[in-house]
């Protein structure tokens, strides 16, 4: 896996401003689209559902993929020369590769210089694994989230009105804190991991400490009725909840929802209890939303039973179903 950053060269007049900067970028992304097209990579990549994914494109941020490391070494090559051919030069400090454990490669380079090697990458502000490892990720919202509360302290300590105050910490903090928790999978450790980071911020923002909480005689649920936050938990899965949706009422063949869809059948399932999936959650639900239909006494409202991906499709029933969150 490689990630790349292109880069425009500076235009001779200093006196650019922000909106020529963003044309700037409009006008890379579009010239760098049109440069990769004439790209033979049909049969490169990795296959999911019949197809190769052999990149990703974010504006100027590239991700390739590859089944080892000499084709990746020839899509790199191939990308290089053709974004030399627009004025797109790499960032070689910031292209860097990741390689699983089957992977029987070490060297990549790029016009004599060698490519470096890291365990983790931040892309789209989302640190990356080969283990898919939430340690780093958490620890990076852990920051973000403190470095969110910090401005807005000052402003929170000389606020009377409570409702204000959580609705100006939930607006700022909470965001920073759940960033991209949509695409996780929800385990105990992880949900855990952020209320506890949540509740030390809530602390802070009733100007409270451990010792101080302790000798009012305060609990959690206690400061939670004061400081009227909401609860990352509930934040994280109504925000899992709508992505969800968005992606099954898609239309366009996108790759978020070929790769939900996708069953790996030339591969076999491991020994041992397999690890928690991303829509784990939402086959229980469903579970439970088909069993109590089952054991609904009026026989003719029965209907049945649909799986989470067929409820997503239809924008109001999948609202519907998923009650705790339309308040």
């Amino acid at each position: 896996m490689l990630y790349n950053g292109a880069a425009l060269p500076a235009p001779h007049n200093h006196t650019n401003c922000e909106g020529s900067a963003t044309r700037r970028d409009y006008i890379a992304e579009a010239a760098l689209q049109w440069a990769m097209k004439p790209l033979n990579w049909d049969e490169r990549g990795i296959r999911v559902d019949g197809r190769f994914l052999s990149n990703l494109r974010f504006a100027d941020d590239i991700v390739l993929f590859s089944r080892s490391t000499e084709e990746a070494q020839a899509m790199l090559n191939e990308l290089n020369e053709v974004g030399k051919k627009i004025g797109l030069w790499m960032n070689r400090t910031k292209t860097k590769f990741m390689k699983n454990a089957f992977c029987d490669g070490e060297r990549i380079e790029l016009e004599g210089t060698q490519i470096a090697e890291t365990m983790s990458y931040v892309y789209l502000g989302r640190s990356l694994n080969m283990e898919n490892d939430l340690k780093e990720e958490l620890g990076r919202r852990r920051r973000a989230a403190w470095a969110a509360f910090g401005p807005l302290r000052e402003a929170t300590d000389q606020l009377t009105d409570h409702e204000l105050r959580a609705h100006l910490f939930d607006s700022t903090v909470l965001p920073a804190l759940c960033y991209a928790a949509e695409t996780w999978s929800d385990t105990a450790a992880t949900l855990k991991s952020l209320r506890t980071v949540h509740r030390a911020l809530e602390r802070c923002l009733l100007r409270y400490n451990r010792r101080t909480q302790l000798q009012a005689g305060l609990r959690s649920s206690d400061l939670r009725r004061i400081s009227r936050l909401h609860d990352p938990a509930e934040y994280v899965s109504k925000a899992k909840h709508r992505w969800a949706g968005h992606i099954m009422r898609r239309e366009d063949d996108r790759w978020t929802r070929r790769t939900l869809e996708w069953i790996p059948r030339e591969t076999k399932r491991p020994r041992g209890r397999p690890p928690t999936r991303w829509a784990d959650v939402f086959a229980a639900r469903m579970d439970q939303l088909n069993a109590q239909l089952e054991t609904s006494q009026n026989s003719r409202r029965r209907r049945p039973r649909c799986s989470w991906m067929t409820m997503a499709r239809e924008r109001i029933e999948w609202k519907r179903c998923w009650g705790p969150h339309d308040k």
